[in-house]
């Protein structure tokens, strides 16, 4: 009945007007609909802009007094970078496993109340670039935190390496598109010049503290069993040239070990009775506190005391020094212009 007395009231003519209006609006809504849904779908394979971050790799420590070293480093990378979010990595499964395994432990935790919670849960270098980019791709400067170009560097390199050059059908959504690695503190091959030179800039306070003690200072590095060792025998003479011949660099994987090096200070003549001894390595580690400082007969301070010297080790890992980890921002700011740049071509395109 109201349809009846609505078609007595209106028009042919206003009906036809209606139903033309009626018609145009849904053309124009499922126009907008389109537009919407094929904009939805171009948005799907555009970048978001993200903020850029920095993984410090590093081999990792169990020992929670040597754990200042390495979070001095983040806390310097992230006081130059403050753009930038910054994250660690240990390279080490032993190591990782082991931080696993406290997390779990609710003593352990109440007893060490300043531990960073991303310690308990620290991931090596490849689950953390993958978890970074989760939200999607950004800006990525990976940090060697290690001594020397040796193994642990090759392998973080080459992931980085294999990173960027993996592709995917469409560019746009490449998971990786901008990333670079730093080289470790004394740069790459066996060892860079003016890296040198910071490194014996940076250890000038254990070079004074044997000097004041009348002793010879005696560094031990990690070393490799199969990769060079140049580039501590070039950091031993570059540190000699700088502070007297009383300097002696050793290391724990390759000669010269302690008794390399007893042989070799007790040929020289009036050569000091004293040893000043510290681990080159950027924590203060179980190799430093066993290896080098430990109480049985087959560390090195155990080996130096029975040959008849005064042994003083410093228990402090490089990272601790600001000197040096200063060493590593200067690589990330040499890495980040070219990241920085290839990122910006793309932008363009």
């Amino acid at each position: 009945m109201r349809y009846l007395q609505m078609k007595n009231w209106l028009s042919r003519r206003d009906l036809s007007m209606i139903l033309a209006f009626l018609s145009l609006g849904c053309f124009l809504a499922a126009s907008v609909a389109l537009q919407l849904g094929t904009a939805g779908t171009a948005a799907a394979f555009e970048r978001k802009s993200l903020k850029p971050a920095i993984v410090l790799a590093a081999f990792g420590t169990t020992e929670v007094e040597a754990l200042k070293s390495i979070l001095n480093i983040k806390s310097r990378v992230a006081a130059a970078f403050p753009d930038y979010d910054v994250h660690l990595a240990f390279t080490s499964n032993i190591i990782r496993d082991i931080w696993r395994g406290r997390a779990a432990d609710p003593q352990f935790r109440k007893a060490n109340p300043t531990i960073p919670a991303e310690i308990y849960d620290i991931k090596n270098a490849m689950t953390v670039l993958a978890n970074i980019q989760e939200d999607g791709a950004r800006l990525l400067l990976v940090q060697s935190l290690h001594v020397t170009d040796g193994e642990e560097y090759g392998d973080l390199a080459g992931l980085v390496k294999a990173l960027d050059s993996y592709d995917t059908m469409k560019p746009v959504l490449k998971p990786f598109p901008w990333i670079g690695v730093g080289a470790p503190a004394l740069g790459t091959g066996d060892g860079e010049a003016k890296y040198l030179d910071r490194a014996v800039t940076a250890l000038a306070p254990l070079a004074r503290a044997a000097q004041d003690a009348n002793a010879s200072l005696v560094l031990m590095g990690h070393g490799n069993e199969h990769l060079t060792q140049k580039a501590y025998s070039r950091l031993q003479a570059a540190l000699r040239k700088a502070y007297g011949p009383n300097v002696y660099i050793g290391t724990v994987e390759a000669p010269p070990h302690a008794p390399e090096i007893v042989a070799a200070i007790q040929k020289v003549a009036d050569a000091p009775t004293n040893v000043y001894m510290a681990p080159l390595m950027v924590v203060a580690g179980d190799h430093a506190r066993n290896d080098m400082a430990g109480d049985e007969e087959d560390s090195w301070a155990s080996i130096f005391k029975a040959a008849g010297f005064n042994v003083t080790c410093h228990l402090e890992g490089l990272g601790s020094n600001d000197s040096w980890a200063d060493i590593y921002v200067e690589h990330l700011k040499l890495i980040e212009p070219v990241v920085q740049a290839k990122k910006a071509k793309d932008d363009v395109e």
